[in-house]
């Protein structure tokens, strides 16, 4: 796949620009990780008053793509150059890049399907959860739950989840039977994205 990159840049001249004769324009453009970098060279002929005069500017360039493209076969062109003279010693140019041969990487809830989630994922997190499973005391069972009549003996045990494409709090608290206060109990949420973690309390009697 293809993308543009507009970019422009307003360069002032040390005399008044009457006419642009003649104009050129040549990059040098690489990228390093997701970093555009280079420079473009503009140069050309213009008239000030009844002489002409030539002009050289180099234009150092930084721009950044998406982390979310593969580069590895990345090649980087102009697909497009214009110019215009905005004030009697400014000319504005325009550059649009074309960045060539992108390629998308796999979304992230493709990576997370739900077999993966109940086996692979709960496994790496079985040790975790095994350590994080304690006794609670009267106090936190009763600063979890509004259910005074709970057990003493009570245990909880704790689910990490995995944010997907579609999820809402609200889906979330549904799933697994929870308050929002619960579920605010353990985790910070402003926004959820996806493939963030969430702490899933769940109580078990002994």
């Amino acid at each position: 796949m293809q993308k543009i990159i507009p970019f422009k840049k307003d360069i002032v001249f040390k005399n008044t620009i009457e006419e642009i004769t003649s104009i050129s324009m040549d990059h040098h453009l690489y990228h390093e990780e997701y970093a555009i970098k280079g420079d473009f060279i503009v140069e050309g002929e213009y008239v000030s008053g009844n002489a002409k005069d030539n002009f050289h500017f180099e234009i150092p360039y930084l721009g950044y793509l998406e982390d979310h493209f593969d580069l590895s076969n990345l090649s980087l062109d102009i697909d497009d150059f214009y110019y215009e003279i905005t004030e009697p010693n400014k000319l504005s140019i325009h550059i649009d890049i074309l960045a060539d041969k992108l390629t998308e990487k796999p979304l992230l809830e493709e990576e997370v399907e739900p077999v993966i989630e109940d086996s692979v994922l709960e496994e790496e997190t079985k040790a975790l959860e095994e350590r994080e499973e304690v006794k609670e005391e009267p106090r936190m069972v009763e600063s979890v739950f509004s259910n005074t009549s709970m057990m003493e003996d009570a245990y909880m045990t704790y689910k990490v989840y995995i944010v997907r494409e579609g999820d809402t709090i609200s889906s979330i608290l549904e799933k697994y039977q929870l308050t929002e206060e619960q579920l605010r109990q353990y985790n910070v949420i402003n926004e959820l994205s996806i493939g963030d973690k969430l702490i899933i309390p769940h109580e078990q009697n002994s």
